[in-house]
């Protein structure tokens, strides 16, 4: 019986996180297109998706930094 060490289950965590955010990227960026395209103008209601697609990406962009850090 092989015992793994503790480390080894942190880069599987951070791919894990990495697919989840670029999951969630891309059906915030396919949710704000589709915003833009079919509101009246002067309607914003789209910005709070925008926001959520920053925040999606900053995470994405910090995971992507530690998980250099880790390899």
């Amino acid at each position: 019986m092989a015992v793994s060490a503790p480390f080894c289950s942190i880069p599987q965590r951070v791919v894990q996180l990495s697919e989840a955010l670029q999951a969630q990227r891309e059906r915030l960026q396919e949710r704000l297109a589709e915003q833009i395209h079919s509101l009246p103008v002067g309607n914003e209601t789209w910005l709070q998706t925008e926001r959520e697609l920053v925040a999606a990406e900053r995470a994405l962009h910090q995971l992507d930094g530690r998980c250099q850090l880790v390899i």
